[in-house]
Formats: C-alpha cells, sequence, structure tokens
C-alpha cells in the first residue's frame, strides 16, 4: 500500500504533495490501463483455419433441378431428405437447388452432388460427367410438354404461331422447351426463323409469360402446371392447355460413379418401396409421383433417339 508523508514546510509540503498526487494519479491510470487490457484481451474473439465440427455425419449432396423455384423444391424434397436421413444411421442429406437450368448443369458437371434428379436430357449427359442411373420417378405419361395460352388467344392450329412469342423455362428443359420445339417443327412450325424463342428460366415464368400477355404461348409440362393451377387459381382460370406432345421418360436418379456401393444400393431400395407404406406414399405425393422404379443408364437410350431426331429437325444441342 503506498503512503504519503506531508512535512510541515508550507512550501515543501506543497511540492511533495503534488508529486505524491502525480504518483498516485500515474499508478492509477497505469493500473486502470492494465485493468482494461485484461478485459479486452478476454474478449477478443478467437479464430482459426480449422473447420467446425457441427456433427458426426457424413453428409452428402442430394441436387434437384429447377423443377419449381428453389423454395418449392425445399418445401416439396426435404421431407425426403429426412426419411432417407433417418433410415440410414451416420448420414445426412444436404438437399441443393439452382437458380435455373445453366446453374444445375454446371454444378452436375462439376460433380458436387452425389445424388441427383435430372431431367431425362441431363440423364444422358451425366454419363459423361461420372454419373450413372441407379432409379427414376414412376408416371412417364406425365413427362411430356404441354402448351399454355390464355383463353382469349387467336392461336388455334400451329401455323398461327408464326411470327409470334414462344416463352420456355430453358434451351435445356427437356419436356418444356426441346419437346415442344420438336412437336412445332414436324407440325410445319420453322423453330429457328418462324417464332421468337423467349428463355425465362422456371416453369412458373414461362406460365406467367402467357398469362401476362409477354408471349403469345408458354411451354411448360403437366406437373409444373398443376402446381401453378393450385398455387395461383386467378391466374390460372384465365389460362388453357392447348396442345400437349408425345411422351418419353421420367425424370431420373443418377449417383456419382465413386460413390460407396452400399449407399448406392441402400438409397435406390428406401426411394423404390416408398410407395409401400403410408408415410412413404406421403412424402411421394408431396414430390408429384406415385412411386420410383429401378432403372440404368440402358433405360435412357430413348433419350438419346430423341436427340438424335431433335438434333437432325430442330438444332444441334450439345
Amino acid at each position: 500500500m503506498m503512503s504519503v508523508t506531508f512535512l510541515s514546510s508550507p512550501r515543501l509540503s506543497a511540492r511533495r504533495l503534488l508529486r505524491g498526487c502525480l504518483t498516485i494519479a500515474f499508478w492509477v491510470v497505469v493500473g486502470g490501463l492494465a485493468a482494461c487490457s485484461r478485459e479486452e484481451t478476454a474478449s477478443t474473439p478467437q479464430y482459426t483455419s480449422k473447420a467446425v465440427v457441427a456433427d458426426q455425419l457424413t453428409h452428402y449432396v442430394f441436387s434437384i433441378h429447377p423443377l419449381q423455384n428453389p423454395v418449392l423444391l425445399h418445401q416439396k424434397f426435404q421431407p425426403l431428405m429426412a426419411y432417407l436421413q433417418t433410415q440410414l444411421p451416420g448420414v445426412a442429406f444436404d438437399l441443393e437447388t439452382s437458380s435455373d437450368y445453366a446453374d444445375y448443369e454446371r454444378k452436375l458437371r462439376a460433380g458436387k452432388a452425389t445424388f441427383s434428379l435430372p431431367n431425362p436430357y441431363h440423364a444422358a449427359l451425366s454419363r459423361d460427367w461420372g454419373y450413372h442411373v441407379i432409379a427414376k420417378m414412376g408416371n412417364d405419361e406425365l413427362f411430356r410438354g404441354v402448351f399454355i395460352a390464355r383463353k382469349d388467344s387467336p392461336i388455334k392450329t400451329p401455323a398461327d404461331l408464326k411470327g409470334k412469342v414462344v416463352a420456355y423455362p430453358a434451351p435445356t428443359a427437356l419436356a418444356a422447351a426441346m419437346m415442344p420445339q420438336l412437336y412445332l417443327q414436324k407440325a410445319g412450325v420453322d423453330v429457328q426463323t418462324d417464332i421468337k424463342n423467349q428463355y425465362v428460366g422456371t416453369h412458373n415464368s414461362s406460365i406467367m409469360n402467357a398469362y401476362l400477355r409477354q408471349s403469345d404461348l408458354s411451354a411448360t409440362w403437366p406437373v409444373a402446371w398443376a402446381a401453378f393451377e393450385q398455387s395461383n387459381p386467378k391466374e390460372s382460370a384465365e389460362l388453357q392447355v392447348i396442345w400437349q406432345t408425345p411422351t418419353l421418360i421420367q425424370n431420373a436418379i443418377v449417383a456419382l460413379n465413386t460413390a460407396p456401393p452400399e449407399l448406392l444400393e441402400k438409397v435406390t431400395r428406401l426411394l423404390t418401396h416408398l410407395q409401400d407404406s403410408a408415410q412413404g406414399q406421403q412424402l411421394l405425393k408431396g414430390i408429384d409421383t406415385t412411386s420410383f422404379v429401378t432403372a440404368n443408364n440402358q433405360d435412357f437410350e430413348v433419350v438419346d433417339k430423341f436427340l438424335e431426331e431433335y438434333n437432325n429437325l430442330v438444332k444441334k444441342q450439345k
């Protein structure tokens, strides 16, 4: 403990008093700074280059092509991811969506997802990107293109489309762009010169283009049209399906060639037996199908035949 002695001489006492006070003040400030320094050191966040391990699960990315907008896809497919995870202890499935088909294709080419649900076109291409088919959705009769027009539209036949605008989700949307374009080409409309092709990103946007009169006709597929009718009753009441294309094969489930074989077998078994339980049937209903069935690369050779015809009649598509 510091002590200060005061002498009897007034001048000396005053000087020593002042010196003593300054000394006290110095140590008070030093002590205060030391105390502040200790507090700041204790509260300073610590940084590390090591990843924080949130759990002890093995994570696999499961991507979905842009059937609907990303928010709706998460609502529809997240319950399926949760179900797979509960059936496979130690494994987690991280659902990944994409903003549009170009974004989805970039990710698929890069092999970022262990599992993916592509349209048949991308399923066929993915064989060259390190994937193979393990299953597919049922209900092949749903995989077709449909043309949407306003009920007050003057368009009645494909010939009426010449000089008009047709909207699609994306050039590589098989059911909602490529199949409709082949349909029009066979009906006597030169897709490259007779019409203006407008690619708008998503199925919902394609349908809305017709409603808003931004296109004379819009292409989509039955599942997206049914979802639009349910969520947009006012707008859909002013629209109608005027034509539809022939069918093809349904959307696939593909997996990386390097994925653990035991995991692929388990996932395939779980998906293809969903219809055997009430819970599974509810999950299937949520993603707009009644079943998954086992499939392989050979099943999608029908897509190769379609692409050959499409390339010959419409344009080269790579």
